[in-house]
């Protein structure tokens, strides 16, 4: 009977910890951790979740800085971007002035030329397509010297969805195009934003590159109303805009990519607070703007073990624990949060707070972290 009842509430525990709203005493991490596996029922330690909890994060950031040093320079624009119908090209012939011309690739991506006839030209890089014409001179010239340049791209586009004020195909410009001009032509984020961009490269698609682009942007918003897109890179839209005091990330874009900005969703905070409930979610909120935005702790409070639930699959959660004096102090960071995101402010269960401890995390929770404050 008393392994039943201990098994009763183990449950009830486990339901609070997947993010039900409860009211009165929430259980902190720990005893809920202790009391699973006094029952025989492991969890995953307080110090594992932390772990799986940043390294998403980090592998986003790392599969970023990988992209970026791979289409750095004009290399990568010329090695990348083929040639497709729509596209116009200038071609200059040295001592050949029928081919100094500006002819626009046709929907069979075939190119039209005087002198040497039909060229395919789809699917070429400019630097193959000026060795085939060059090849083709040959019969007709001595050491012909071409130069091939697009100057109008039509066949390749990057789609922008999602939370921007005209979502669309947008085709690239020559000399590159970054992901925040791409946000710009697109108008802007809307006030609906949420404060990530979710992109995804052409190559990390998994969509064939002749699929129509507005058809793979569906596509991974679909993906991702399912949780998340596995192949798409999230960047804070603040690093993107450059809006959070330093310069904005330049994000090369080829042909084929697709940018979606989520909108900004809730976030859940319950527990220990004024006011609990769902509150929208700021482009830059934090684990301290949303307990703000919930009217500041209480004195039953357990503030070492403020808990951040967030959805990490279909069926799984991670929860990471924080403690709100050290990140007053300064030596662990203030989260940032995510749509679906759930605050859990478990109740102390021997002490209450003393006056100057509550006092001191309600002034970090109200003002921020630019100040220290002195909690024992």
């Amino acid at each position: 009977m008393k392994f039943v009842i201990r098994m009763y509430l183990v449950s009830i525990a486990l339901l609070g910890a997947l993010g039900c709203s409860t009211r009165g005493f929430i259980e902190p991490r720990s005893e809920i951790i202790a009391d699973a596996e006094s029952v025989g029922m492991p969890m995953r330690s307080i110090e594992e979740d932390r772990r799986r909890f940043y390294d998403e994060e980090l592998a986003h950031e790392e599969r970023l800085l990988k992209l970026i040093s791979q289409r750095t320079g004009s290399e990568f624009r010329e090695r990348s971007y083929r040639i497709g119908p729509g596209d116009e090209l200038e071609l200059q012939v040295f001592d050949v002035p029928e081919l100094n011309i500006t002819a626009r690739v046709g929907h069979t991506g075939i190119l039209p030329l005087p002198l040497i006839g039909a060229v395919v030209a789809a699917g070429r890089t400019e630097a193959e397509l000026q060795a085939e014409l060059t090849r083709k001179l040959a019969t007709y010239v001595r050491n012909p010297q071409v130069a091939v340049a697009v100057s109008t791209y039509a066949s390749q586009k990057v789609a922008v969805m999602g939370a921007v004020k005209e979502p669309g195909n947008y085709p690239l410009k020559r000399g590159g195009h970054s992901l925040l001009e791409l946000l710009s032509e697109a108008g802007g984020v809307t006030d609906k934003a949420g404060n990530y961009v979710n992109f995804i490269p052409a190559e990390h698609s998994g969509v064939s590159q002749s699929t129509d682009a507005e058809a793979r942007a569906r596509l991974a918003l679909e993906s991702y109303r399912n949780v998340s897109s596995a192949n798409g890179i999230e960047v804070y839209l603040d690093q993107v805009l450059g809006t959070r005091g330093g310069l904005p990330l330049e994000i090369p874009v080829r042909g084929g990519d697709m940018i979606v900005v989520p909108e900004a969703g809730k976030v859940m905070v319950e527990g220990e607070v004024s006011k609990g409930g769902s509150f929208d979610l700021a482009q830059q909120m934090t684990l301290l703007g949303a307990l703000a935005a919930a009217g500041g702790i209480t004195y039953a409070a357990k503030v070492d073990e403020i808990e951040v639930v967030r959805a990490a699959g279909l069926q799984e959660k991670v929860h990471l624990v924080v403690d709100l004096a050290k990140v007053a102090r300064g030596e662990e960071r203030d989260p940032r949060l995510r749509n679906g995101d759930i605050v859990r402010v478990p109740s102390h269960s021997g002490r209450r707070l003393t006056q100057d401890t509550y006092e001191a995390i309600t002034r970090i929770i109200n003002f921020g972290v630019g100040s220290t404050y002195n909690i024992q």
